[in-house]
């Protein structure tokens, strides 16, 4: 089965990571595998292809992961976080997904992006 993408697009890697850090924190995604840097050109014809409209607002991070979520619930859980970035989803079954996928091994690892360390429910609740 293919995972997810989420194409996120923002103004810098910093911001990139803490929007990575984000999903798996508050809208609990796991990442799959290594988050990969995009060309501009790529990620704006992505976002063309998935939204229906050219971006309005140019970007200079572009960065694409695969998460363990069906497309439908990571969109709703994306609605109730605001990470600091712009995040679309890619579900498996469009020629986006493909193209990216054929494309993945092409792409730079985006380095500094470590999962955030999950804390126990328990742990909360005591708290």
């Amino acid at each position: 089965m293919l995972n997810t993408m989420v194409l996120i697009r923002t103004d810098n890697f910093d911001k990139a990571l803490i929007a990575l850090a984000d999903l798996v924190r508050y809208a609990g995604m796991e990442i799959r595998g290594k988050p990969k840097i995009i060309p501009p050109a790529l990620s704006d014809w992505a976002f063309e292809k998935i939204v229906g409209e050219e971006p309005k607002k140019k970007y200079r991070a572009h960065v694409v992961a695969q998460v363990d979520l069906p497309p439908a619930k990571a969109i709703g859980r994306l609605r109730e976080i605001h990470p600091p970035a712009h995040i679309i989803v890619i579900p498996p079954d469009t020629p986006v997904h493909k193209e990216l996928l054929k494309l993945w091994g092409t792409f730079e690892v985006l380095r500094g992006f470590y999962p955030p360390k999950k804390v126990q429910e328990e742990e909360i609740e005591e708290e």
